[in-house]
């Protein structure tokens, strides 16, 4: 895998100690008991679920700390050994003196400039045969290729790029801009070497946060990165949410909303009640988001490409200790 985390992608779990993270002072099935309690006729079901939808509203409010994970992204040495015929229309590349084997599996293929980037799907190394995403539009052929790590996937919850560096040159990677920019300045691709950008593109299509890495990386590459993540729904009675985020203000939201729940016919239906704990519940998440940015401030950020022009060029940290920049 071309990306590896440093620390858990889901932050319900237990920390390396085996202990449970600051905050959780209730776990899932304890919540679900204190909202059901308001409302005695209501299906545990349905405290799961208002208990989850309040979890979402509150974590994609703004990019939390508890949300923020490690990595770094590993991109390996072009492939281009051998010969790979293609066939137009068609999805199969047979390869001819090639050494292929399924670590290729999401890399990219091409041949020449002026055809797209094809994902790899499968490998079959005995035929020595790739299946790639999309069907090859040029003419028939055999010659040349590459294989590439052009796009990089960071995981099933990632959202996005807090930062990332180029660790070898020494320089701040650009992890904000379209890809549009790319399209705009290099349509065929035909920049390669030391890569400044990883731009966000279309999600893979089992929904996985992709990136472009640009320009191409034509040698081995690493990425150190931060990035942000979204949890999955509380499900196991010993889930709890992500650390910092509060219980029992996810308790207070799903009981205004469990009041609520079956009208004036319940004999639990009490709007005032409810009123008064979604009040409690938007005060809590004010006093939970200012302890966020006591934790790790972003309300207040500044424009650091916007003085030097520095967006996706860097020179490199050496070269600015010696210059007047």
């Amino acid at each position: 895998m071309p990306v590896v985390f440093s620390n858990s992608q889901f932050p319900n779990q237990s920390g390396p100690n085996g202990q449970q993270a600051y905050v959780q002072q209730l776990n899932f099935r304890q919540m679900l008991n204190q909202v059901c309690a308001w409302n005695k006729d209501l299906d545990p079901m349905w405290a799961a679920r208002f208990l989850n939808d309040a979890y979402r509203e509150v974590i994609q409010r703004r990019n939390w700390y508890a949300l923020k994970v490690s990595g770094v992204i590993n991109i390996p040495n072009t492939i281009n050994g051998g010969q790979a015929a293609v066939t137009q229309g068609s999805t199969l590349v047979q390869g001819i003196g090639t050494n292929w084997t399924s670590a290729l599996v999401g890399q990219q293929f091409r041949v020449g400039f002026t055809y797209p980037y094809q994902t790899i799907t499968s490998v079959s190394q005995a035929l020595q045969q790739l299946t790639v995403d999309v069907p090859f539009g040029g003419a028939t052929s055999t010659g040349g290729y590459n294989i590439i790590e052009a796009y990089v996937q960071l995981g099933a919850n990632a959202v996005r790029l807090a930062w990332s560096v180029n660790q070898q040159q020494g320089w701040s990677m650009e992890v904000d801009l379209p890809v549009d920019w790319i399209n705009a300045n290099d349509v065929w691709r035909q920049s390669l070497g030391w890569s400044t950008m990883l731009c966000p593109r279309a999600p893979t299509p089992d929904g996985i946060y992709q990136l472009e890495v640009w320009p191409t990386p034509y040698q081995q590459q690493v990425f150190p990165f931060e990035g942000y993540i979204q949890p999955p729904d509380m499900m196991l009675d010993t889930d709890s949410p992500a650390s910092f985020i509060r219980a029992d203000l996810l308790v207070k939201k799903a009981t205004s909303m469990a009041l609520l729940f079956g009208g004036r016919i319940s004999k639990y239906y009490d709007p005032t009640a409810s009123m008064r704990l979604e009040d409690e519940y938007k005060r809590s998440l004010e006093s939970m988001e200012n302890q966020d940015n006591a934790l790790d401030q972003r309300d207040v950020t500044w424009d650091y490409g916007a003085e030097t022009g520095d967006v996706g060029f860097g020179p490199g940290a050496t070269w600015k200790q010696s210059h007047d920049w």
